[in-house]
């Protein structure tokens, strides 16, 4: 099912990385007077990297700006999807379990996608694989994002295309307007950043 290819996989969410947070975004103000990246100014993605920024699910990157073309890989989105979702109490104790054996040098994620592992929001790429460093696809968003919101949506089918066909059945609103045309393709962060907006609650 997912085993293999959500290693394409991460959720942390997502770059300033060796401080454990994910670094979409840096340095530049509102009218409100907080600090937002100046490339998503005037912009659509303005709304949803505010939100993102204010409930600390992203922070800032060095040189100020958002870069919504760029990748994610699947270490920083599931670092977001761990701080999106809530999974983050006890962080440390789960930091110190070994769900996998390939994130030496990934200290500042390794217990976001172990709260993610243990949420079953994620899996690995087998033989206690995470790869932490590569790119998370479109699917592998789609699919982490519909898990954190129901577990039990998608019970049938072959990964991805029991996944995709659920996102554009039931969520439209969030990735109608994405033209996602190749799903297994690198996620860029503006959608990402989009596409978490959307799913999450605004209260």
């Amino acid at each position: 099912m997912i085993g293999k290819k959500i290693a394409a996989l991460a959720i942390s969410a997502v770059l300033v990385l060796s401080s454990g947070s994910i670094a979409f975004a840096d340095t530049t103000s509102s009218s409100s007077g907080k600090i937002y990246p100046q490339d998503v100014m005037n912009t659509q993605l303005l709304t949803p990297v505010k939100f993102l920024m204010d409930k600390k699910v992203i922070t800032g990157d060095q040189d100020g700006l958002f870069h919504p073309e760029k990748n994610i890989t699947r270490a920083e989105f599931a670092t977001m999807m761990a701080k999106a979702t809530n999974n983050i109490n006890e962080l440390d104790t789960v930091a110190k379990k070994v769900y996998y054996s390939d994130l030496s040098g990934y200290d500042w994620a390794k217990g976001y996608i172990n709260a993610c592992a243990k949420a079953n929001l994620i899996q690995g790429v087998g033989e206690q694989k995470f790869a932490p460093g590569k790119n998370v696809s479109y699917a592998e968003v789609i699919t982490i994002i519909i898990r954190s919101k129901n577990p039990s949506a998608v019970t049938a089918g072959t990964w991805p295309d029991n996944y995709i066909q659920y996102a554009q059945m039931n969520m439209n609103s969030m990735i109608g307007d994405r033209n996602i045309s190749d799903w297994s393709a690198p996620a860029t962060k503006g959608d990402v950043a989009t596409m978490l907006y959307r799913s999450m609650p605004k209260n």
